[in-house]
């Protein structure tokens, strides 16, 4: 009997079938791809959720948010968040609102600095890691005055501290930079004091990690926009316009020029969205926004 042997063209056709079946596989459970955009979604909520209630609950005891004070001190601020947010495992009934294993916003606390432009992320200045082993690192207090777009002589001063969190924990690349894959697992949140969080940094120009939708004015029926990023639902409602009076999902620009060249900056990214979109326009430049931003919610 005589056995045919596979010529090398045929070798080289099995070995890149191979190849790219395994390529397929690594690209779809690789966590850059699916589990760190998702993991996003989460921790939005989970953040958004703590903020709300320990807002809520400070205002109903006649309490102050961290750093909403007359001349609040940036740094014990920072502390006061974190131990608003991170419940302490070592005490029982503590009122924290994210289960942690770690536990830095005693007297180990430290903070990140406020203008990120290293990977300067590290265990001695974690403020806790989740029970999902999510690592959370906080700025000092800051400020940025937003021009009003309803009484442009007037400037608003808004306070915020910037919360990153590693999705992945210490698994790679442990970046807030975008790698060559285009894709980053530390992400920035903006928390003002007056308890609203907001996307920052480049997840707001990448569907994979979160999607918005405008909300159009109110008649008869809700009616809203399709999903888009968030950065391009805010071009949409707000067309580059601030109004941190009334809405403080309206604040972009001022805080990306206050972060020029840290990793809160947006790079590369042209907005689909080239202005108000049309039930979101104003008659006068003097009114009130109409529209607003509304987060999809995966889960």
């Amino acid at each position: 009997m005589k056995y045919r042997a596979y010529t090398l063209a045929e070798i080289m056709i099995v070995v890149a079938i191979a190849a790219l079946i395994i390529m397929l596989l690594y690209k779809t459970v690789n966590p850059s791809y699916k589990a760190v955009p998702l993991a996003y979604s989460r921790v939005y909520t989970s953040l958004d959720d703590a903020i709300y209630n320990s807002y809520e609950k400070l205002r109903e005891e006649n309490g102050i948010f961290p750093g909403a004070d007359g001349k609040p001190d940036p740094y014990k601020s920072a502390q006061q968040l974190c131990r608003l947010i991170a419940a302490d495992p070592s005490q029982a009934g503590d009122e924290g609102y994210i289960n942690t294993v770690l536990y830095n916003c005693g007297e180990n606390f430290k903070t990140v600095p406020e203008f990120i432009t290293s990977n300067t992320f590290n265990y001695e200045n974690t403020a806790f890691v989740a029970a999902n082993s999510m690592r959370f690192y906080i700025s000092p207090l800051q400020s940025v005055k937003v021009p009003n777009a309803v009484a442009k002589d007037r400037k608003v001063t808004v306070r915020y501290f910037i919360v990153w969190v590693d999705l992945n924990g210490k698994k790679r690349p442990n970046s807030a930079f975008i790698n060559k894959k285009g894709v980053i697992d530390i992400v920035p949140f903006i928390v003002t004091t007056r308890g609203t969080v907001m996307p920052a940094g480049y997840p707001t120009t990448d569907m994979r990690y979160l999607s918005a939708y405008v909300q159009y004015p109110l008649y008869n029926t809700p009616i809203s926009s399709q999903s888009r990023t968030y950065y391009d639902a805010q071009t949409a409602a707000f067309n580059g316009k601030e109004y941190p009076f009334y809405d403080e999902f309206s604040i972009r620009d001022s805080l990306l020029r206050q972060h020029q060249g840290t990793a809160l900056e947006i790079k590369s990214f042209s907005p689909q969205s080239p202005g108000y979109d049309k039930p979101c326009a104003l008659k006068k430049t003097t009114d009130e926004p109409l529209c607003r931003v509304e987060i999809n919610d995966r889960f």
